[in-house]
């Protein structure tokens, strides 16, 4: 029988091990880094890491955001679905409007995709949410 790793926790530590080998993290701030692993092992492109940018303390006030029991505010189905609910601090809500019955109607009305029209729909969500 091929020998491969069984339990989830020991893939997904030996995943993160290994995208810190071969991405180069070397270019962002310490905090920013792990930002970039998770984005890294969520698309596999080592090379995100060159495109990366964020304002000072965005992963700090991000955190506290979360751990404040701020939403996640997620443009696509996949990345609500991409969020794991019991890695949240404090059970945050995760909200994709892409899917309401007004998006339709909205889209028309403003002459643009769905997604667009989706994002209308934030608004009354948008103080203090992170957006995913």
């Amino acid at each position: 029988m091929m020998e491969y790793i069984r339990k989830g926790d020991d893939i997904y530590r030996q995943s993160f091990a290994i995208i810190r080998e071969e991405a180069n993290l070397s270019l962002l701030p310490a905090d920013l880094a792990g930002v970039a692993v998770r984005l890294i092992h969520a698309c596999g492109m080592l090379d995100i890491v060159q495109d990366l940018a964020a304002s000072p303390h965005a992963v700090q006030v991000g955190r506290e955001a979360l751990a404040a029991g701020a939403a996640l505010l997620c443009d696509t189905q996949m990345v609500a679905h991409g969020i794991t609910q019991k890695r949240l601090p404090a059970h945050n809500n995760i909200i994709c409007t892409l899917n309401h019955p007004q998006v339709p109607e909205i889209a028309q009305r403003i002459d643009n995709t769905r997604s667009a029209a989706a994002l209308d729909l934030w608004h009354p969500h948008l103080q203090g949410a992170v957006v995913a």
